[in-house]
């Protein structure tokens, strides 16, 4: 059962979504939630705390998603290539100032992240994807986890945060084929890399979106 944070954030979470961050106030989100603006101050030292918590506990419960998907697939690369069908899925739904809005907390909350081990780990889906990946045979045994893990998020967050990126106007697909598959590649033991070409395959079919 939910306590009463645990509600307020996944509300707000819920509120951002469909208005934005720039349309929630927190007069509104008590309204919404059917609190006292005390409560949510007692919580929350103002709107942007509460923001950056929420956009955390977003991050939590999408990684808590994903993993769910990840059980069902036979191997890890198709365990990643689940998780690009479903980010894609999510990104067609969400509006750009909301990918803005978030893509910009989420920098914020990067350097929490990487100075707690265990939680960048609970952060990174990537991370269980490298651990399973090597139980597989599918990546190299000798990786440090920790260090490509961290490499891995830099390139996820250089991709949505670099200035230069968007003046190219990279889509997913080109950043997919040009930046993350070939790394894979590079990681990844023979067996892994006739998975990835296997996989790679489904490339157009899952961005045909994007033309």
């Amino acid at each position: 059962m939910m306590d009463t944070k645990e509600k307020i954030l996944q509300r707000t979470g819920e509120l951002f979504r469909m208005m934005g961050m720039k349309s929630l106030t927190m007069d509104f989100i008590a309204a919404d939630l059917g609190i006292s603006k005390r409560t949510l101050y007692e919580l929350f030292s103002d709107k942007d705390s509460l923001m950056l918590h929420t956009i955390d506990y977003m991050i939590m419960e999408s990684n808590k998603r994903l993993l769910d998907l990840m059980k069902g697939t036979e191997n890890v690369i198709e365990a990643i290539f689940v998780i690009i069908v479903e980010q894609q899925r999510q990104m067609m739904e969400s509006s750009p100032v909301i990918i803005e809005d978030f893509q910009r907390y989420i920098m914020r909350l990067k350097s929490s992240y990487y100075d707690n081990r265990e939680k960048c780990r609970e952060f990174s889906v990537s991370y269980t994807l490298l651990e399973r990946g090597i139980r597989e045979g599918i990546f190299r045994e000798e990786l440090n986890i920790d260090l490509v893990d961290t490499f891995i998020l830099e390139m996820i967050i250089m991709f949505h945060s670099s200035h230069a990126l968007k003046m190219m106007k990279m889509t997913r697909k080109e950043a997919l084929e040009n930046i993350f598959m070939p790394y894979f590649r590079g990681i990844s033991t023979p067996t892994g890399v006739g998975l990835i070409d296997m996989y790679v395959l489904k490339i157009n079919e899952i961005y045909k979106q994007e033309r």
